[in-house]
């Protein structure tokens, strides 16, 4: 009898434990696919879960909340007698996406360790790259003959192009700027580059901007300011548009720096030389210091100059109309030995790029960055003045 009654209990315990599991079975499968799962009680709940919850990789997340809305819900669920039962058999918690996802897609438990900070910092070297750093399109992107300018890092110029460099040959005959009325016109295309803050004379940085304001007190155009008076100053005629091409966003300013260019040739028949003044920009990766960016001068800092010439070749078979580079160049390179006779190291070598930087306009049409976003504007300013000196001794 004893023997009997064991059985029943046995038999009875079976299908009770079979009927438990059946039905968490389809409690959880439905509250998974329906999207609703379970919440936690309370934010200090959650905190109070294992690490290893929290661990769960974002970007899996987001991949597979794509595609199956109940796991993009998961928040975590309260402890049952089934999951203790699955976690204690697979080692594996239910409330985790990986977990269900990682059987038909083993590659899912490879999660490798990324820092908290990777996002963050790639937006911080985006925004430490003010200077020539992006492309100015025109309205129709497909349209690769009207592309403003070719301002990537990566885009180079042509070893054709680099052999062409090393054979011009620069006299030394000074340059002649006839005629009356002004002469040489200063704009600026990046109206709004800024240099590094200075505790005497700190600036507010554009939104979300760092290295860029709108107070042009502050700004390439105060320098382009500078530089207008020191040359006034030695009998040059001179013209200084503040013109803010970045009034509505970085993108297309050489498209609106063009049309002011365009409207001041055409009031001005006199002008002759164009110089776009801007000033230089690094990430952090670069490992440039401020000590790196100044030489001394009669012991004051002063922020290096560097010129800038586009030869035009751009991306997708260059622009409709490209510049004279190799007169651009000479002037360049007149400019650039100018200055280091008269202030070794003060001005780095002409650097060459694909774009073309509105410099079809004229055979002297040259950019030049007046310090970096490592000096600050007075370092910037006394460039300015030296940089007038030497423009000066060129010029006829």
């Amino acid at each position: 009898m004893i023997r009997i009654k064991v059985m029943r209990i046995s038999g009875f315990m079976y299908y009770l434990i079979v009927i438990v599991l059946l039905a968490a079975i389809v409690f959880l499968s439905w509250r998974l696919l329906s999207g609703n799962p379970v919440q936690f009680n309370s934010a200090q709940e959650y905190e109070e879960m294992p690490e290893d919850y929290h661990a769960v990789n974002p970007v899996y997340k987001s991949m597979l909340g794509g595609g199956f809305a109940a796991i993009a819900a998961v928040d975590g669920g309260s402890g049952n007698l089934f999951t203790g039962l699955w976690n204690m058999i697979t080692r594996r918690d239910l409330r985790d996406p990986k977990s269900i996802m990682s059987y038909p897609m083993p590659y899912l438990d490879y999660a490798p360790d990324l820092p908290d900070n990777s996002m963050g910092e790639a937006v911080e070297v985006v925004s430490n790259l003010p200077g020539r750093s992006s492309i100015d399109r025109n309205d129709d992107p497909a349209d690769f003959n009207h592309i403003d300018s070719d301002e990537d890092s990566f885009y180079e110029v042509s070893d054709e192009i680099k052999i062409q460099i090393e054979q011009i040959q620069v006299d030394s005959k000074p340059i002649e700027l006839t005629g009356t009325g002004p002469k040489i016109l200063i704009y600026h295309s990046h109206t709004r580059e800024a240099y590094r803050q200075d505790p005497r004379n700190p600036y507010k940085e554009a939104s979300a901007e760092a290295f860029r304001s709108d107070d042009m007190n502050h700004t390439v155009v105060r320098v382009g300011e500078v530089l207008a008076q020191h040359l006034t100053s030695r009998g040059l005629a001179v013209l200084h548009d503040k013109t803010n091409h970045e009034a509505s966003g970085y993108n297309a300013s050489y498209s609106k720096s063009l049309k002011t260019l365009e409207k001041r040739m055409t009031e001005y028949e006199s002008l002759q030389m164009f110089i776009d003044i801007h000033r230089n920009g690094y990430d952090k990766k670069s490992g440039k210091t401020p000590d790196d960016e100044v030489v001394i001068i009669n012991g004051e800092r002063v922020a290096k100059l560097l010129v800038v010439i586009g030869t035009g070749e751009g991306i997708m078979g260059g622009f409709k109309d490209k510049p004279k580079w190799k007169e651009n160049a000479k002037l360049a390179i007149k400019l650039t030995n100018k200055i280091n006779e008269l202030y070794p190291g003060l001005a780095k070598d002409v650097y060459y790029k694909t774009g073309r930087y509105n410099q079809h306009v004229s055979t002297n049409a040259i950019l030049v960055e007046v310090g970096s976003n490592l000096t600050t504007l007075a370092e910037a300013e006394r460039a300015a003045k030296y940089l007038a000196e030497a423009i000066s001794q060129i010029i006829e």
